[in-house]
C-alpha cells in the first residue's frame, strides 16, 4: 500500500519539533524518561494516523514552561537595568500563551509596556492628557531594551532590525525572544468593565513610527471560549493545520494568527464528535471547502476580536486556503485508503 506522502518522515520531524532535545539530553543523563515518549508515539496505529494525533496534542507543560523560564530571564534583566522611572510591566503574547504552539522551542513575544501614559480607544477621552510624544519615548525605550540586551547577553544575537521587535536567541538563552515596546491600550469595553482581558496593547512600528492598537489577551480569551464550546477540539485542529502548513511542500501563506482565526467561525457542533478525529478531519474539510466556494462568505469573515476581516491584503488569501485544503484532503485521504486496504477501523479511543 502507497499513500501520496513520507508519514514516516512527517512523524520524524513532527517528534523533533515537539521535543526540547537539552532536556531530553538531560533526562538521559539522569535517568529519567518522561521526555522521551508521548502518548501517541506507542499508538498501534499506521504512521498516518500517529502523525494527525500527535499534530493534535498540546505541547508537553514541560518544555512550554521552558519557554517561559527563558522570557523571565530577559525580563529579569530589562527589569533590574531600565531606568525605574519608565515604570515598566511585562505581559506574554503569542500563541504560546493561548496553547496553540506546535514546537518545543517556540518563539514568545515579551510586551514591554511604558508606564507613563497609555491610549483610548475612541470614543473614549483622556481626563489629563498626555503631554509628551508617545512615539518617541517608545523609541528611547526600544532603544534602552537594545543596549540591555546586547550588554547582558554578549554571546546572543540581538537583532534589533524588526520594525516592532527586538529579537534575541542563542548564547545561553534556549529559546527566541522578541521584546515588543509598547503601551496599554484602554479600549472601551475595558473601560466600562475593568476586565483585564479587554485591554489591550499600542505597540511601535519603528520603521513607520506610528503606533498599533492590539488586543491579545482578549483574542486568548475568545479562543479559550471557543475551545470550550468545542469540546475543546477547537485548539487540536488550529495545531494540526499549523503542522501541516510547516511540513507542506508549497509555502502556505497562512499565518497562525490566520488559521486560529479561520477556524474559529467553524460552527461548534462540527467540533463535537466524540471521539471521531477523522470525522474531526472530515468537518474541517468541508467548512474549508465551503469557505473556498463562497466568497462573499469568506470575504465577510472578521478575526476572533473583530478588528479586521481575515481575508485582506497582506492577510489570508484564497490561493492559500486551497493549499491548506489540498493539504487536509490529502491525508485524510490517505487515512481512507489504508483503512481500506488495511480491513481495519479506526480505534476512536485515540483522541488527541
Amino acid at each position: 500500500m502507497m499513500t501520496s506522502k513520507d508519514y514516516s518522515k512527517r512523524l520524524t520531524n513532527l517528534k523533533t519539533r515537539r521535543k526540547d532535545q537539552e532536556l531530553v539530553k538531560k533526562a538521559f543523563s539522569e535517568g529519567t524518561y518522561q521526555y522521551l515518549t508521548e502518548s501517541y508515539e506507542v499508538l498501534q496505529e499506521s504512521d498516518t494516523i500517529k502523525y494527525v494525533i500527535g499534530a493534535m496534542m498540546p505541547v508537553s507543560e514541560t518544555y512550554t514552561q521552558n519557554t517561559y523560564e527563558q522570557g523571565e530571564r530577559v525580563k529579569s534583566q530589562l527589569l533590574k537595568n531600565l531606568d525605574s522611572a519608565y515604570n515598566v510591566k511585562f505581559e506574554y503574547q503569542g500563541s504560546v500563551t493561548n496553547n496553540t504552539h506546535i514546537k518545543a522551542h517556540s518563539d514568545i513575544d515579551i510586551l514591554t509596556l511604558h508606564g507613563w501614559f497609555y491610549t483610548l480607544q475612541h470614543p473614549l477621552k483622556p481626563v489629563s492628557p498626555y503631554k509628551g510624544d508617545t512615539v518617541q519615548d517608545l523609541l528611547n525605550l526600544r532603544q534602552n531594551c537594545f543596549k540591555i540586551l546586547t550588554n547582558a547577553y554578549p554571546t546572543a544575537e540581538v537583532d534589533d532590525s524588526g520594525a516592532k521587535s527586538i529579537s534575541i536567541k542563542g548564547g545561553s538563552l534556549t529559546r527566541k525572544i522578541d521584546v515588543v515596546p509598547s503601551s496599554w491600550y484602554n479600549t472601551v469595553l475595558y473601560d466600562e468593565t475593568k476586565l483585564p482581558y479587554y485591554r489591550g496593547v499600542s505597540i511601535l512600528d519603528a520603521k513607520n513610527k506610528i503606533l498599533i492598537e492590539n488586543t491579545p489577551f482578549y483574542h486568548n480569551k475568545l479562543l479559550e471560549v471557543k475551545d470550550n464550546l468545542s469540546a475543546n477540539n477547537y485548539k487540536k485542529v488550529v495545531r494540526l493545520l499549523k503542522t501541516l502548513k510547516a511540513d507542506a511542500e508549497n509555502d502556505i501563506e497562512l499565518s497562525s494568527y490566520d488559521l486560529a482565526s479561520l477556524m474559529y467561525h467553524m460552527e461548534d457542533a462540527k467540533y463535537v464528535v466524540g471521539y471521531s478525529p477523522l470525522l474531526l478531519l472530515e468537518n474541517s474539510i468541508n467548512y474549508l471547502i465551503f469557505l473556498n466556494e463562497n466568497s462573499s462568505y469568506r470575504n465577510s469573515l472578521q478575526v476572533p476580536d473583530k478588528s479586521r476581516n481575515i481575508f485582506v491584503q497582506n492577510g489570508a488569501s484564497k490561493t492559500a486556503l486551497k493549499l491548506m485544503i489540498d493539504e487536509l484532503v490529502t491525508i485524510y485521504s490517505d487515512i481512507l485508503d489504508e483503512l481500506k486496504i488495511n480491513g481495519t477501523k479506526i480505534n476512536k479511543r485515540i483522541v488527541a
